[in-house]
């Protein structure tokens, strides 16, 4: 009962959370970063319980990097770029492939793969972002990413409270990407 609680509790806090900053221009980070650690562990609680380790690892670095930026921590100072992410990304994309063709496109071991892109996306695309290297479309689309690569194994796993999480913060995510479009200059 107590995992459920804390399990949809978490979810909802996550979705609030995460439609205002899509939605909202104006968002205040304190808010936002509270939110994120508030939900977070709710989380990491709740799928600890249930042995669904993506989403304790997940949400365990949104916790760590919430509480660095409530106490006013400069990520900025944190060497990790773009590019490092993006060859990262790369060559998870590519070692998922070949995990789905060795073992199948219906595979545990692809859904688990897929999961652990997801917590890589997910960790480092929130890292970048709170500091300021990455921009807010592009941390929507690549967390529209993770949430999708991430239901597989959560379905596998019946963690419901994050599996209807990540559906809802796939349609967030692109609905706060599609709303800032305004925001993006191709020439300046």
């Amino acid at each position: 009962m107590i995992v459920a609680v804390l399990g949809w509790f978490g979810s909802i806090l996550y979705l609030v959370n995460h439609g205002y900053i899509s939605v909202n221009k104006e968002w205040k980070p304190n808010i936002y970063f509270t939110g994120n650690l508030i939900a977070a562990l709710a989380l990491v609680a709740s799928s600890l319980l249930i042995s669904s380790y993506q989403a304790v690892v997940i949400n365990g670095f949104w916790a760590l990097i919430s509480i660095l930026l409530i106490i006013k921590f400069d990520m900025s100072t944190i060497a990790f770029s773009k590019r490092a992410f993006y060859l990262g990304l790369i060559l998870i994309l590519a070692w998922s492939a070949y995990i789905a063709y060795k073992h199948g496109i219906n595979s545990l071991a692809f859904f688990t793969y897929l999961g652990w892109s997801s917590s890589y996306v997910f960790c480092l695309s929130y890292f970048l972002f709170c500091s300021k290297k990455l921009n807010r479309i592009s941390y929507l689309l690549l967390n529209a990413f993770a949430a999708s690569a991430l239901l597989p194994i959560l379905w596998r796993q019946e963690n419901w409270p994050v599996f209807s999480l990540e559906i809802c913060w796939v349609l967030i995510s692109i609905y706060g990407a599609y709303t800032q479009v305004d925001e993006v200059h191709l020439i300046d």
